[in-house]
């Protein structure tokens, strides 16, 4: 034998070996599995007549194959040959060059291509049939198209002038329940065309189990078709309708649960009532202290308002909120809102004077180089400290007018001039005040030259001045990034609240969407507060 016939022979097996699988796969299946598909075949046969209105109206006979329902007779439903009529003169699709198509040419449509996908699983089977591999998956590939197709029209609702036509409210609220199953026998088909691509070791299982998924729900369909309808009207309103008995129980155990919860609020309060009395006594004294403060500040302010107030605030922002939640958990929110309230309020008089005072103290700064400058003029001119104070709180503005005005009238009064000094730096924020005022209790008590201390003040004050520009200017970048992090989480919601308003709403009205939203808010102000801390330099 020579080479070139023995290499003939060697090519002829390995083509051979290679389209061996590829045949294998498609033969997987049993004798039990073709007679169950035929089975399902002849009963998508059996429905696409039932749908074809040219077919006069007859009985049919289930085949040997099918088993147990061997030689069952099928007979078209009685509420069926009402229902083909409508929907024969139901015209609802137009194709070009092919007219105009019904609704019941769309469900024939539907179970001749379910007919035809398992009519050619079947010639697959037969071993006197060649089976080519590119073939049979184009052919799989067509019948899933045609389908999609078929249940993309009978999913659409359509307006006819002022009535909304739903196909899927047809045959007795059957159609939703056999249009779900045709969706699954769509994802079966698409299964199928994958099988045919997998490896070698997993095509023939895979597609055996894809088949026969197919044949198992074609089942169910022609079972959902010959079955009881879905209830189309909803069930009588008597159903749910209580009793006076029943609301009387009801409303008796709403108001033993509400006096069961009163009476253990009622018991721990009773419990820590001299600590709870020992707390307002206290928050009562710091509160008179407060308001002196706040009159230091040339403020009069009653505190309650403030802390009322807050409450009041908070409580309106859990209203809004448990209403957009709604239910038990729109209530605990409301009660959790209202509880961070209290404790807010209670620290918010002091946060509000903390305030105040940087804001006057700063006031005061811009105006301490000219009443520095008119001070050392006067003290030149042959005034005492007095005098330069009366000359200050008479031709400056306010705050520092106020504040050298209210140091002249406690020195008036009978105050010392240092102790009235003392007050002006508890009063104002302001750490170059506090070094003129010790140097003029210095120079009262020792002696020294005023107008050189304050000309040299008034040259600290200018450099420092310039310095913390200069400073300002350098830690500007710190500042914008701290603004510009806190602010754009809020514009991206803003913008997604434009885009897609309905599902912002639901999530952030969802107890899940408010924890979110205040865990966001609490670290956003812990990035501000860092980028602060990181800005600030002390002069």
């Amino acid at each position: 034998m020579t080479k070139q016939i023995q290499w003939f022979i060697w090519s002829i097996l390995c083509a051979a070996a290679l389209t061996v699988p590829s045949a294998a796969a498609a033969r997987a299946l049993g004798k039990q599995d073709l007679a169950r598909i035929q089975c399902a075949q002849a009963k998508m046969q059996i429905m696409a007549e039932f749908f074809n209105v040219n077919t006069p109206k007859q009985d049919y006979t289930l085949p040997n194959v099918c088993g147990a329902a061997a030689g069952k007779t099928v007979k078209m439903p009685e509420w069926f040959e009402a229902e083909l009529d409508r929907m024969e003169k139901n015209k609802v699709v137009y194709v070009p060059d092919q007219g105009t198509y019904s609704e019941v040419d769309l469900w024939r449509q539907a179970f001749s291509n379910v007919y035809l996908y398992l009519q050619r699983a079947a010639d697959s089977l037969d071993p006197n049939k060649p089976v080519v591999m590119e073939q049979l998956t184009r052919g799989f590939v067509g019948n899933r198209i045609n389908l999609m197709a078929t249940l993309d029209r009978l999913n659409k609702d359509l307006l006819r002038g002022q009535q909304l036509l739903i196909m899927k409210d047809s045959m007795d609220g059957r159609a939703r329940s056999m249009l779900a199953t045709f969706e699954l026998i769509n994802s079966e088909f698409f299964s199928t065309i994958e099988s045919l691509s997998s490896p070698i070791s997993q095509r023939e299982n895979k597609y055996r189990q894809s088949v026969m998924a197919v044949v198992v729900l074609s089942n169910h369909l022609f079972s959902q078709f010959l079955g009881t309808s879905i209830p189309m009207n909803p069930p009588d309103p008597k159903i749910y309708r209580t009793t006076t008995a029943d609301r009387a129980i009801h409303l008796f155990m709403l108001l033993l649960g509400a006096s069961l919860t009163g009476l253990a609020v009622y018991l721990l309060l009773e419990n820590k009532r001299d600590d709870i009395l020992k707390m307002v006594a206290e928050y009562k004294q710091k509160s008179e202290v407060w308001a002196e403060d706040f009159n230091r500040q040339f403020v009069t302010i009653d505190i309650k308002y403030i802390v009322f107030g807050t409450v009041g605030l908070f409580a309106v922002m859990g209203l809004i909120f448990g209403l957009m939640i709604g239910g038990f958990t729109g209530v605990f929110i409301f009660l959790l809102v209202v509880f961070l309230g209290g404790v807010v309020s209670i620290r918010m008089p002091m946060a509000v004077l903390d305030a105040l005072k940087k804001s006057r103290g700063k006031r005061v700064n811009k105006q301490l180089m000219d009443a520095l400058i008119l001070l050392s003029n006067s003290l030149r001119s042959g005034m005492d400290i007095v005098q330069g104070f009366e000359l200050v709180s008479r031709d400056m503005l306010p705050p520092i007018s106020d504040e050298f005005g209210l140091v002249l009238k406690n020195y008036q009064l009978g105050t010392p001039f240092e102790k009235a000094l003392d007050g002006l730096s508890d009063r104002v924020e302001s750490r170059m005040l506090s070094y003129i005022i010790k140097a003029i209790i210095i120079q009262r008590q020792v002696g020294g030259n005023l107008t050189v201390i304050f000309a040299r003040l008034v040259e600290n004050i200018r450099e420092e001045s310039k310095l913390e520009e200069k400073l300002q200017a350098m830690t500007a970048q710190q500042k914008i990034q701290s603004i510009v992090v806190s602010i754009m989480p809020f514009v991206m919601m803003f913008v997604m609240f434009i885009f897609n308003p309905t599902q912002m709403i639901s999530f952030y009205t969802s107890p899940v969407g408010m924890f979110v939203f205040l865990f966001c808010i609490i670290w956003i102000g812990i990035g501000m507060k860092v980028l602060k801390k990181m800005g600030e330099v002390r002069v």
